[in-house]
């Protein structure tokens, strides 16, 4: 009888795998598929659709809607066409639109925000290998924004940069445009009969319409290429060398005051940086005198918590293929932020100071790619020595496998070696990633640290679960971080505790297009204990929100809050909190308009208690969009906390404008004022994309201090760039 239970176990889990396994297989069965046309004659990238070509194409026209129906027959129809010639690929559509005058373009600066406006998109994944892809949309007067992405989406890299040609044109019963993506920008296996995932969307805004060729259900992102069609093109075409050279000069007109000293400095330099594609799949990169003078600076942040702010990375050398150095799970959109998350590599450790200040980096290679089913990204920057930080040499190793049809497991190795003996430190781990059913995701990791001050407690034991079908979303997360968990090359907001955490969603839809489109109720609770199991932090969030048709939202929540401090913790200069047990609760409410509209607005009022007193916060935008070429948003932050020990006020105030001139000239201004610490922070750039991927550049920078003091930093910075393609 127990060898019977026991067999009819093994069956049943047998069962369960195949299902799982041979999943993406049934999915290929009902792939789409499109046919490429050969072209003998130029295409000329002008919107039009005028080429012989293209009336010859055989169309596809079978779009459905992701939203608000999914599934849905759209409103209005869309016509796309593919050719190709022995250098590029061509897509050609057209959309159709019964009110042309109400497409809506809002930006057309390089990677503009797709989200607000009238769109058209091609996602092609060249390798066919349903795991990586590249995005290209475009809008009504031919705008560029392209990503890239890797794990069928779940790694997305929206600062990639391609050279790709569009252009658009408004007709009186819609809108057309034409693209064309060099083959050399694609990356791809030259065979016999080229295959390639592809798929194509397209966003009617005034509707909050979003249409797929090839469904895409609305929980994912464009680049689930997993549920892409076929692309058929049927003779051989090869991607070519794709060698990049990129030199560039800069000149620094920098100026510090300070009190009563001032001094002058005219810092020009010069680099280059290159890309060699050494196979299909893998790239060399090499960077001398690495410059990221163009790079926008960070903005300022009011922190009242006990743990360390987070800052996103800007810099192009670090975001692209950046998705391939990433450890463990990815926090979805309604999980846990990437800022409370610990990260085993997190590249603003190498370039900038703790203070974010840019320090001077030699240069640096890097092999980023795939070979087969494997994954790989590897990189080394040696950073030199200033007056006030020592040399140092950063590695960093990533590889991965490809398991079943949408998971992996893999290892990474991170060294930090400095100048003198003795200085080092060194991370590494394994981690594993499933993926079954387009639904399900298990994701686990073990990692630790070596360090020459540090022995023992140095480890990091991670695993989490999520179930998302659309209506119903689960997530569970265990995390265990050792006292001596130092990986110095990364971000750590907690060591030596243990984190558990849990979230629950629904999102039930109204039948018909009335104004609410989506109710979201949702709890999410995360607990922090010391490795004896006692509470640090209880942190819980009961949330209600609405999404209406306009793509507007309401929040209301009750948040309530538990802080156990074993040490003092001096929130302000002259301000402490006592050690001590704190139980409050917060109370949350939060509006953002139709962010498409000319003017829009968000505000989020958080009151409530804090530790043994309490806190007041708002935070409030206004938008200003002058249509496609001029936008501003003004910020205000407000923080009143009053605590037992004293009362105080920590306040935000910014504006930041953009002006258009074409899709290849901007120019941008952003003016912030810290009211906590009296510091004044005006950036200005003006670029020029003077040829793909090629830029011109002004960038101004003024930091300052108010009251007393007379501090203050400027620097004029003149950066060209010009790309050489072979």
């Amino acid at each position: 009888m127990i060898g019977t239970t026991f067999s009819l176990r093994l069956t049943a889990m047998g069962m369960v795998l195949a299902v799982l396994i041979t999943h993406g297989a049934v999915q290929a069965a009902d792939r789409k598929s499109i046919t490429a046309r050969w072209t003998e004659g130029p295409i000329q990238i002008d919107g039009r659709l005028e080429e012989p070509d293209w009336v010859l194409a055989e169309p596809v026209s079978d779009f459905l809607q992701a939203e608000p129906h999914e599934g849905g027959t759209p409103t209005e129809r869309t016509e796309v066409r593919v050719l190709f010639d022995q250098d590029r690929l061509y897509i050609g559509v057209y959309l159709y639109d019964s009110s042309p005058d109400r497409i809506l373009i809002n930006d057309l600066q390089r990677d503009f925000e797709s989200r607000e406006g009238d769109v058209f998109g091609v996602i092609i994944d060249a390798f066919h290998n349903q795991r990586t892809g590249f995005t290209f949309f475009t809008n009504a007067k031919g705008a560029k924004n392209d990503s890239e992405g890797y794990g069928d989406g779940r790694y997305t890299n929206l600062s990639w940069d391609g050279v790709w040609y569009t252009a658009s044109q408004v007709w009186d019963d819609g809108w057309s445009s034409e693209i064309a993506i060099p083959f050399k920008t694609l990356r791809f296996e030259a065979k016999e009969n080229q295959v390639m995932g592809i798929n194509f969307k397209r966003r009617i805004r005034r509707k909050n319409e979003d249409l797929y060729w090839s469904l895409v259900p609305r929980r994912y992102n464009s680049l689930r290429v997993s549920l892409a069609g076929d692309l058929l093109l049927e003779r051989k075409i090869s991607p070519g060398r794709n060698l990049q050279v990129k030199p560039f000069a800069t000149v620094n007109l920098g100026q510090t005051r300070s009190g009563s000293q001032e001094s002058n400095e005219f810092d020009p330099a010069v680099g280059v940086d290159v890309k060699y594609s050494l196979t299909p799949g893998l790239t060399l990169d090499l960077t001398y005198n690495t410059d990221f003078s163009q790079v926008e600076v960070d903005t300022e942040q009011i922190n009242l918590t006990r743990f360390s702010l987070f800052f996103p990375e800007k810099r192009d050398f670090f975001l692209e293929n950046g998705n391939l150095f990433q450890f463990g799970d990815v926090p979805s959109e309604h999980g846990p932020r990437r800022s409370e998350e610990t990260q085993l590599f997190y590249s603003r450790r190498i370039g900038l100071s703790s203070a974010g200040k840019p320090l001077p980096l030699l240069g640096g290679v890097r092999l980023s790619g795939r070979i087969g089913h494997f994954a790989l990204g590897m990189m080394n920057i040696h950073q030199e020595e200033t007056e006030e930080t020592p040399s140092n040499n950063f590695t960093v190793m990533r590889v991965s496998y490809d398991l079943l049809e949408q998971s992996d497991m893999g290892v990474v190795f991170i060294n930090r070696q400095g100048g003198a003996t003795g200085d080092y430190n060194r991370s590494y781990g394994v981690d594993l990633n499933l993926q079954f059913l387009q639904k399900l995701r298990i994701n686990s990791l073990v990692a630790g640290t070596q360090s020459p001050q540090l022995a023992g407690n140095n480890l990091e034991t991670k695993i989490s679960s999520q179930w998302d079908d659309g209506f119903l979303q689960i997530r569970g997360i265990f995390t265990s971080i050792g006292e001596n968990f130092n990986p110095e090359v990364g971000f750590v907001p907690r060591r030596g505790v243990r984190n558990y955490q849990y979230n629950l969603s629904l999102r039930p839809r109204p039948a018909g297009d009335g104004f609410i489109r989506e109710f979201h109720p949702h709890a999410n609770t995360k607990y922090f204990t010391d490795h004896d199991n006692v509470t640090l932090t209880k942190d819980s969030h009961y949330g209600f929100e609405l999404k209406f048709r306009d793509r507007s939202s309401f929040e209301v929540s009750y948040d309530p809050q538990f802080e156990r401090l074993r040490e003092p913790f001096p929130i302000r200069e002259g301000v402490t909190i006592a050690p001590g047990d704190y139980a409050y609760d917060e109370f949350k409410v939060e509006y953002s308009s139709d962010l498409s509209q000319i003017l829009s607005g968000s505000i989020d009022l958080v009151t409530g208690g804090f530790f043994d007193g309490n806190k007041t916060s708002i935070d409030f935008a206004a938008n200003l969009l002058l249509k496609p070429s001029f936008s501003a948003t003004a910020n205000y932050v407000y923080n009143s906390v009053e605590v037992s020990s004293a009362s105080f006020r920590a306040d935000l105030y910014g504006l930041r404008l953009h002006y258009s001139f074409n899709p290849r000239v901007f120019a941008d201004g952003f003016l912030q004022y810290n009211q906590d610490i009296g510091k004044v922070l005006f950036n200005a750039r003006f670029n020029w994309i003077h040829h793909p991927l090629s830029h011109f550049s002004l960038v101004f920078t003024e930091e300052r201090f108010t009251g007393f003091s007379s501090d203050v930093s400027r620097a004029l910075i003149i950066k060209y760039t010009h790309l050489l393609q072979f």
